[in-house]
């Protein structure tokens, strides 16, 4: 029988977190049902117990300035991205409202969605769609300058609808919000991402705040739409800003579900508000939602203020308001299987580093919604994901994107230093016929699995010894015990998986 931790979280088989204090230590688990999906280490809901290992998290790797927002309808206050990528046309897309803001530097400019296209999510291309005048020329990448209702917009956020009931004229679908917030959420569709027309004469939601980039998309696992949208903790835009959650058969007509929940002690807080949620199902294993929640923190002014990089400018902006000067931000990664009860990682995901301007400002280091698949710009390196984050917010006459690059799956990973760990998953069931993990060791590192019953003993075959010893870097890499990789006879009965090593880091495991 697994031993319990009593302050620890069970995860069922349906993916929901339940608290087990009371529970007896020796109490059965429910084994959680991984069938075929693959299974990512961003949190502590697979783990049993674990000796000399560390769930840590992976910051992505800074790469090359995407796009530089400086043409006369864009500005410094440029954000809320979409980035994704359409297989069946070979092209990557990205849109983002354009915006110069008011800091009392410069003047400001109107609020515009426009619109940057790339082949390889790398090198991306401004195009003349001539479809929005501007100044008297539609030689822009303007997608659209007002909302249904007239006002300017606000944020805009396009995804790809993978829902077999979608017409080929709505195959690309947006929610977005006007500058007049209140109004709430327009509902948009379009044949090619580009040509745009709004699904109802007036907003399609209406219960939240959205002053925020708020985000929808088609869940294959739950069949329904689901939406991700700013709320404040208090009255109107009092509080603490929060997320919240609504669900839609038809994209049209929603039904709020309230805020989502994080266990004591995650979560945004009066400290460390959530700006920008940006959920959305993880392309690898879909039933798992990953959110780059951008904090927004604001320690007023103190000692440490004018020590931040441009202070000059810093001071000037608190001349319009102070929390322009103060205010700072950066990125965690955020986790859920339900949709409604999420994890946030134990570290930051992306921090504003040690850097003399581009990234202290509040308004950087905002990663666009979402990850991307690219391939690597480094010798014969496999693909990777690509990742992209704001910078240079409030400065000057532009701001920037900026590309990070990391390896698939590698958010975060089961991680053992020179001294040999281990730790079990809980029990498990499966489907496929062989175990495949994504893992990195050193040249001095290896990596070795072990499959238990439930009762903690080795199964004939499968035991620690009988594995052939595993080291090297892999996305893809197949266990075997005395050369043989099958682990069909074991398919759907509860197993428990002890996975021991040393200087290495285990990423995510599926059965193939």
């Amino acid at each position: 029988m697994l031993k319990i931790v009593a302050t620890r979280l069970v995860v069922l088989a349906l993916g929901v977190f339940l608290p087990i204090d009371g529970l007896r230590a020796q109490s059965p688990v429910q084994a959680v049902a991984l069938e075929n999906r693959r299974e990512l280490f961003l949190d502590d809901s697979l783990l049993g117990e674990m000796k000399n290992v560390q769930l840590l998290v992976h910051p992505p790797t800074r790469e090359e300035v995407a796009v530089t927002c400086d043409a006369p309808w864009e500005g410094n206050g440029c954000g809320y991205y979409t980035v994704l990528h359409d297989k069946r046309e070979a092209v990557y897309r990205m849109y983002y409202h354009a915006w110069q803001i008011p800091t009392g530097l410069e003047p400001g400019g109107p609020l515009t969605i426009a619109y940057f296209e790339s082949k390889d999510g790398i090198r991306w291309q401004r195009p003349k769609l001539g479809i929005c005048e501007f100044r008297g020329s539609r030689e822009n990448n303007i997608l659209l300058d007002k909302m249904g209702d007239g006002s300017g917009c606000h944020d805009f956020s396009p995804f790809i609808d993978t829902n077999p009931k979608a017409r080929p004229e709505s195959r690309y679908k947006a929610t977005g919000a006007g500058i007049q917030t209140a109004k709430g959420v327009w509902a948009y569709h379009s044949p090619d991402g580009i040509h745009w027309t709004p699904m109802s004469d007036r907003p399609v939601f209406d219960k939240g705040i959205f002053d925020s980039q708020n985000v929808s998309f088609w869940s294959a696992r739950e069949g329904k739409y689901v939406l991700y949208y700013r709320i404040f903790s208090g009255k109107g835009t009092e509080g603490t800003r929060l997320v919240n959650r609504a669900v839609s058969d038809d994209f049209l007509h929603w039904a709020d579900e309230g805020t989502i929940s994080f266990p004591e002690g995650e979560g945004p807080h009066a400290l460390a508000q959530y700006y920008v949620n940006q959920i959305k199902p993880y392309e690898r294993a879909p039933h798992i939602y990953i959110g780059f929640p951008a904090r927004y923190v604001d320690h007023g002014l103190t000692a440490s203020t004018p020590l931040l990089p441009e202070w000059d400018l810093r001071e000037k902006r608190m001349t319009v308001s102070r929390r322009y000067g103060t205010a700072i931000t950066d990125s965690v990664y955020i986790v859920s299987r339900d949709g409604r009860n999420f994890r946030q990682s134990n570290d930051s995901f992306l921090a504003p580093g040690l850097r003399t301007r581009h990234n202290w400002s509040y308004g950087d280091n905002y990663i666009a919604w979402h990850v991307v698949e690219t391939e690597s710009t480094r010798d014969d390196s496999p693909r990777e994901l690509s990742l992209y984050a704001t910078e240079s917010y409030f400065t000057g006459r532009d701001s920037r994107l900026r590309r990070y690059s990391m390896r698939i799956d590698g958010f975060a990973s089961m991680h053992a230093k020179r001294q040999e760990g281990e730790f079990t998953t809980r029990p498990i069931t499966f489907s496929g016929r062989e175990l495949s993990l994504n893992l990195a060791t050193s040249a001095a590192g290896m990596v070795r699995v072990e499959i238990r019953d439930p009762a903690g003993a080795p199964l004939p075959g499968f035991s620690l010894d009988d594995c052939d010893l595993i080291y090297g870097d892999s996305l893809d890499r197949r266990v075997s015990w005395k050369g043989k990789r099958s682990v069909e006879a074991l398919a759907g009965k509860p197993v428990v998986l002890r996975i021991v090593l040393r200087e290495a880091d285990i990423y995510s495991l599926v059965f193939e």
